[in-house]
């Protein structure tokens, strides 16, 4: 849970992903920041949240489900890599938010998340022929 006691869609914070050991954490083993992208009557009500991960690493091209964070977001840039969706109890959510990503940043995300799940009329398409 965070400081505030409210998760919100839109927010940045750092999940601690454990050991690595653990078959909930995937492997990832490790903390990393990651962007809220499930709704606020969710979080509102819910023991987990649907988050998407942040890097620090920029892709050789670019994809339609990812997204740049601008700089001026965290003090470095980034990608919000949509095509990796996760559940994550509030337990492993540090309390400090990182960051808050602003409605046009939201926009383009919601985008990329529809190309994620093949729910953009693109990508629907591209899995209908």
């Amino acid at each position: 849970m965070t400081g505030d006691g409210e998760i919100r869609r839109g927010s940045i914070y750092v999940v601690d992903f454990g050991t690595g050991n653990d078959p909930e954490d995937g492997g990832r083993g490790k903390k990393r920041p990651v962007l809220v992208v499930q709704n606020d009557w969710g979080n509102a009500y819910a023991d987990t949240t649907i988050v998407v991960p942040l890097s620090s690493g920029m892709p050789s091209r670019s994809y339609p489900f990812q997204v740049e964070l601008p700089p001026e977001i965290l003090g470095k840039p980034g990608i919000i890599m949509c095509e990796q969706i996760w559940t994550v109890s509030l337990r492993r959510i540090d309390p400090q938010r990182l960051g808050e990503c602003p409605s046009w940043l939201m926009d383009q995300v919601d985008e990329a998340l529809r190309h994620s799940l093949g729910l953009s009329a693109e990508t629907g398409q591209r899995y209908l022929s």
